[in-house]
């Protein structure tokens, strides 16, 4: 054994100290060797360190004194203060998740001046849930497939097209639903809790983004109601959006023939010819409609899930992201104690949702994840690979020829 000491022996190491007021902190830690059978005596460091902690490595919430490490608690009365937050919030029936708690937290940390050094981790809150009888459960209240054959040659086949763009010039576009005032479906409480009605309210976003992520297209967002309330009576368009509407706010056929038609302007504008990969959903048929500048093409049935650079993990950070944002806004309501229906705290309007959106998508341009998605699919970025490879080979070449000539 080196200079380690479990729980116990911290806690009789100071039961000595407070025993003997006289002995130095050197002098303590060569009697910790001794009693401990430690092969070198702890450091005068170590000894002064633990003689500071000596209230919290005493209490009972420091562990059972059977391991080296303290367990990952922090000060009673944060716990305690933690724990009564809790029971207010669950008398409330507000869905609590992880996120939340660790806000609290922290917040208490800060109100407390506490000293222990702690970031809240996934292993402070198990032991936290643990101690406290606390237990993540679902509220009341599509897996993808395709087969490997099929994912080969449909990757095969999208290389063609795309190893004749640049990577800043291969588009991919698609949709997904967000019901963006639902509550998470579990909840960590301490009794098995009854649900609450699902807000289902939902709206269509259109996702597009190139390739090496340096060009995130503004959101297509697609509502139900023409004029939200929320809106108060100014267009989407004076708001910053681009919004279209129908009966179930999913994309249509004209919807998007306008959109790709709008897009092939702006780049004709620009001057780029770009590459735009879609899946083949029936909303995405073009009809007689000609582009000039954007090439349109389709991903293979049944594939999508495997080549499709949006489902292979941008929508999903997409969607973290604002369930993050909800989160925090969710904690500072309950942080401000504001009157709300039980239930209701996760509420949002449209526009608040449409605004937190188009942030999320900003924030996610240039950054890693975007490029990532596009080069796990192998769809792209193969051809630049190769070209790189074979220009690399030939300098080489060159190189030697120039040097035993």
């Amino acid at each position: 054994m080196g200079a380690w000491m479990r729980i116990h022996q911290k806690r009789d190491l100071i039961q000595k100290a407070y025993e003997c007021p006289a002995m130095t902190q050197h002098e303590l830690g060569a009697w910790a060797k001794v009693a401990f059978k430690l092969k070198r005596a702890p450091a005068q460091t170590t000894i002064s360190d633990i003689l500071r902690k000596a209230p919290a490595i005493l209490s009972e919430a420091y562990g059972d004194g059977k391991c080296r490490k303290p367990l990952e608690v922090t000060s009673l009365a944060l716990e305690e203060k933690l724990w009564a937050w809790i029971q207010a919030v669950e008398a409330q029936n507000v869905c609590l998740s992880r996120e939340l708690i660790k806000m609290k937290a922290q917040d208490l940390q800060k109100e407390l001046c506490d000293a222990w050094e702690l970031n809240f981790s996934d292993g402070w809150l198990s032991g936290f849930q643990r101690r406290h009888a606390l237990r993540y459960r679902k509220r009341h209240g599509e897996a993808a497939s395709a087969d490997t054959a099929a994912v080969y040659l449909g990757r095969q086949q999208l290389q063609d097209p795309t190893d004749q763009y640049a990577p800043h010039d291969v588009f991919n576009m698609d949709e997904t639903g967000l019901c963006y005032a639902m509550a998470p479906a579990r909840s960590i409480c301490t009794r098995s809790a009854r649900g609450v009605k699902k807000t289902k309210t939902r709206i269509t976003i259109a996702l597009t983004a190139n390739a090496d992520g340096s060009d995130a297209l503004p959101p297509l967002f697609l509502g139900r109601a023409k004029q939200p309330y929320c809106f108060k009576k100014r267009s989407a368009s004076q708001l910053g959006f681009e919004y279209k509407t129908n009966q179930k706010a999913w994309m249509t056929g004209q919807v998007f023939r306008e959109w790709l038609l709008n897009l092939d302007r702006d780049m004709r504008a620009a001057g780029r010819t770009i590459l735009l990969l879609v899946d083949n959903a029936s909303s995405h048929s073009i009809g007689e409609i000609v582009c000039t500048n954007v090439r349109l093409e389709f991903l293979p049935p049944n594939t999508t899930a495997f080549l499709q650079p949006m489902d292979a993990g941008i929508i999903a950070d997409f969607k973290r992201a604002y369930r993050r944002k909800q989160l925090r806004w969710v904690y500072e309501k309950i942080k401000r104690a504001e009157q709300i229906k039980k239930g209701d705290v996760y509420k949002v309007d449209q526009l608040q949702a449409m605004k937190w959106s188009k942030e999320i998508w900003q924030e996610l341009q240039g950054k890693a994840t975007i490029e990532n998605c596009f080069r796990h699919t192998g769809i792209v970025f193969n051809g630049v690979d190769e070209r790189s490879k074979k220009e690399t080979t030939v300098i080489t070449v060159i190189s030697l020829t120039s040097k035993f000539a």
